[in-house]
Protein backbone atom coordinates (compact mmCIF):
# COMPACT_ATOMS: atom_id res chain seq x y z
CA UNK A 1 0.00 0.00 0.00
CA UNK A 2 1.48 3.81 -0.85
CA UNK A 3 0.77 6.19 1.50
CA UNK A 4 -1.50 9.14 -0.34
CA UNK A 5 -0.90 12.60 -0.28
CA UNK A 6 -2.97 13.48 2.50
CA UNK A 7 -1.66 10.74 4.57
CA UNK A 8 1.92 11.90 4.46
CA UNK A 9 0.67 15.42 5.35
CA UNK A 10 -0.97 13.95 8.81
CA UNK A 11 2.11 11.65 9.52
CA UNK A 12 4.49 15.26 8.96
CA UNK A 13 1.95 17.10 11.14
CA UNK A 14 2.09 13.69 13.58
CA UNK A 15 5.79 13.94 13.18
CA UNK A 16 6.16 17.80 14.57
CA UNK A 17 5.22 17.12 17.89
CA UNK A 18 7.46 15.52 20.34
CA UNK A 19 7.52 11.38 21.05
CA UNK A 20 5.32 11.22 24.05
CA UNK A 21 3.06 14.06 22.93
CA UNK A 22 -0.89 13.14 21.91
CA UNK A 23 -2.05 15.04 18.87
CA UNK A 24 -5.81 15.08 19.59
CA UNK A 25 -9.37 15.60 17.79
CA UNK A 26 -12.63 17.07 19.66
CA UNK A 27 -14.70 18.03 16.13
CA UNK A 28 -16.11 14.97 14.69
CA UNK A 29 -16.91 17.13 11.19
CA UNK A 30 -14.72 18.29 8.46
CA UNK A 31 -10.58 18.20 8.43
CA UNK A 32 -10.29 16.89 12.18
CA UNK A 33 -12.82 13.56 11.14
CA UNK A 34 -10.93 13.43 8.34
CA UNK A 35 -7.70 13.19 9.89
CA UNK A 36 -9.06 10.78 12.85
CA UNK A 37 -9.67 8.19 9.74
CA UNK A 38 -6.49 8.69 8.79
CA UNK A 39 -4.88 8.40 11.86
CA UNK A 40 -6.79 4.95 11.71
CA UNK A 41 -5.50 3.63 8.39
CA UNK A 42 -1.99 4.89 9.71
CA UNK A 43 -2.13 3.11 12.78
CA UNK A 44 -3.23 0.11 10.94
CA UNK A 45 0.47 -0.25 9.34
CA UNK A 46 2.08 0.62 12.75
CA UNK A 47 3.44 4.52 11.25
CA UNK A 48 1.16 5.69 14.41
CA UNK A 49 -0.60 4.84 17.96
CA UNK A 50 -4.44 5.55 18.73
CA UNK A 51 -4.68 6.58 22.03
CA UNK A 52 -7.17 4.18 24.58
CA UNK A 53 -10.01 5.78 26.74
CA UNK A 54 -7.96 5.83 29.19
CA UNK A 55 -5.74 8.01 27.51
CA UNK A 56 -8.00 10.05 26.10
CA UNK A 57 -9.16 10.66 29.89
CA UNK A 58 -6.49 11.81 31.03
CA UNK A 59 -6.42 14.27 27.88
CA UNK A 60 -9.57 15.57 28.74
CA UNK A 61 -9.39 19.41 29.80
CA UNK A 62 -11.94 21.26 31.59
CA UNK A 63 -13.72 22.97 28.24
CA UNK A 64 -13.07 19.65 26.03
CA UNK A 65 -12.68 15.77 25.92
CA UNK A 66 -10.71 14.62 23.02
CA UNK A 67 -12.81 12.62 20.26
CA UNK A 68 -9.40 10.84 19.57
CA UNK A 69 -5.52 10.99 19.95
CA UNK A 70 -2.63 9.62 18.08
CA UNK A 71 0.67 10.10 17.87
CA UNK A 72 3.73 8.97 15.77
CA UNK A 73 5.48 5.60 16.10
CA UNK A 74 9.26 4.95 15.72
CA UNK A 75 8.40 3.43 12.55
CA UNK A 76 6.53 6.30 11.23
CA UNK A 77 9.55 8.55 11.83
CA UNK A 78 11.58 6.38 9.92
CA UNK A 79 9.12 6.06 7.35
CA UNK A 80 9.58 9.69 6.80
CA UNK A 81 13.25 9.87 7.01
CA UNK A 82 12.98 7.04 3.70
CA UNK A 83 10.61 8.85 2.00
CA UNK A 84 13.24 11.90 2.34
CA UNK A 85 15.69 9.70 0.74
CA UNK A 86 13.41 8.57 -1.81
CA UNK A 87 13.07 11.95 -3.32
CA UNK A 88 15.12 12.52 -5.92
CA UNK A 89 15.81 15.66 -7.92
CA UNK A 90 15.01 15.98 -11.62
CA UNK A 91 17.34 14.35 -13.82
CA UNK A 92 20.04 17.26 -15.35
CA UNK A 93 20.86 16.40 -18.45
CA UNK A 94 24.49 16.27 -19.23
CA UNK A 95 25.65 19.35 -21.02
CA UNK A 96 25.88 18.65 -24.61
CA UNK A 97 29.86 18.92 -25.50
CA UNK A 98 30.95 22.06 -27.72
CA UNK A 99 31.74 21.86 -31.39
CA UNK A 100 35.58 21.13 -32.26
CA UNK A 101 35.19 23.25 -35.40
CA UNK A 102 33.38 26.14 -36.57
CA UNK A 103 32.56 27.77 -39.43
CA UNK A 104 32.27 31.84 -39.10
CA UNK A 105 31.48 33.47 -42.57
CA UNK A 106 33.22 36.43 -43.92
CA UNK A 107 32.06 39.31 -43.00
CA UNK A 108 31.57 38.01 -39.09
CA UNK A 109 35.58 37.66 -39.50
CA UNK A 110 35.84 41.49 -40.55
CA UNK A 111 33.60 42.32 -37.48
CA UNK A 112 35.98 40.07 -35.45
CA UNK A 113 39.10 41.51 -36.33
CA UNK A 114 37.37 44.92 -35.73
CA UNK A 115 36.55 43.87 -32.39
CA UNK A 116 39.74 42.42 -31.71
CA UNK A 117 41.32 45.96 -32.74
CA UNK A 118 38.72 48.10 -30.33
CA UNK A 119 39.59 45.45 -27.36
CA UNK A 120 43.43 46.15 -28.03
CA UNK A 121 42.86 49.72 -28.09
CA UNK A 122 41.06 49.80 -24.80
CA UNK A 123 37.43 50.65 -26.44
CA UNK A 124 35.82 47.12 -25.60
CA UNK A 125 37.49 46.48 -22.01
CA UNK A 126 34.82 43.49 -21.36
CA UNK A 127 36.50 41.84 -24.43
CA UNK A 128 38.82 38.40 -23.83
CA UNK A 129 41.53 40.26 -25.78
CA UNK A 130 44.08 37.03 -25.94
CA UNK A 131 41.03 34.09 -26.54
CA UNK A 132 40.07 36.31 -29.41
CA UNK A 133 43.68 36.88 -31.06
CA UNK A 134 44.16 33.50 -30.58
CA UNK A 135 41.18 32.04 -31.81
CA UNK A 136 41.65 34.63 -35.19
CA UNK A 137 45.36 33.11 -35.51
CA UNK A 138 43.59 30.14 -35.66
CA UNK A 139 41.14 30.53 -38.72
CA UNK A 140 41.89 28.89 -41.57
CA UNK A 141 39.98 30.21 -44.42
CA UNK A 142 37.65 27.87 -46.61
CA UNK A 143 38.63 26.99 -49.88
CA UNK A 144 36.63 29.16 -52.85
CA UNK A 145 34.68 31.11 -49.99
CA UNK A 146 35.00 34.22 -47.59
CA UNK A 147 33.79 31.91 -44.47
CA UNK A 148 36.68 30.46 -42.29
CA UNK A 149 37.17 27.60 -40.09
CA UNK A 150 37.92 27.36 -36.48
CA UNK A 151 38.89 25.15 -33.86
CA UNK A 152 38.28 27.11 -30.55
CA UNK A 153 38.38 26.27 -27.04
CA UNK A 154 35.63 27.14 -24.56
CA UNK A 155 37.14 30.75 -23.65
CA UNK A 156 37.53 31.23 -27.74
CA UNK A 157 34.10 30.26 -28.21
CA UNK A 158 32.82 32.22 -25.22
CA UNK A 159 34.60 35.14 -26.66
CA UNK A 160 33.24 34.75 -30.32
CA UNK A 161 29.85 33.93 -29.15
CA UNK A 162 30.33 37.36 -27.11
CA UNK A 163 30.81 39.40 -30.38
CA UNK A 164 28.72 38.27 -32.75
CA UNK A 165 25.90 38.15 -29.76
CA UNK A 166 26.78 42.14 -29.47
CA UNK A 167 27.30 42.80 -33.58
CA UNK A 168 23.64 41.18 -33.47
CA UNK A 169 21.95 43.64 -31.17
CA UNK A 170 23.41 46.69 -32.58
CA UNK A 171 23.89 45.41 -36.82
CA UNK A 172 22.74 42.22 -37.72
CA UNK A 173 22.14 38.91 -36.99
CA UNK A 174 23.08 37.17 -39.75
CA UNK A 175 26.60 35.77 -38.12
CA UNK A 176 25.14 35.08 -34.55
CA UNK A 177 22.43 33.18 -36.00
CA UNK A 178 25.53 31.10 -38.26
CA UNK A 179 26.91 30.56 -35.19
CA UNK A 180 24.35 29.10 -33.17
CA UNK A 181 23.26 26.66 -35.49
CA UNK A 182 26.50 24.87 -35.50
CA UNK A 183 26.05 24.40 -31.75
CA UNK A 184 24.74 21.15 -30.55
CA UNK A 185 21.24 20.72 -28.86
CA UNK A 186 21.85 21.88 -25.34
CA UNK A 187 25.05 23.11 -25.44
CA UNK A 188 25.39 26.38 -23.28
CA UNK A 189 27.99 28.85 -24.12
CA UNK A 190 30.47 28.94 -21.76
CA UNK A 191 31.43 32.48 -20.07
CA UNK A 192 33.32 34.99 -21.72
Amino acid sequence: MTLRQDEWAVLEDLAGHDVDNWTTGTQLLGKQSRARSITRGLSEHGLCELAGDDVLDTLATDSAHPNWAARITWFGRTALAFRALQTKPEPQPEPAPGPTRIQVRGTSMDTLRTALAAAEAGTLPGLNTSALRNALAGSRPVPGSRQHTMDPTDSELATIHTVLHLESLVRDATGYHHLMRQLPFGFSIPKA
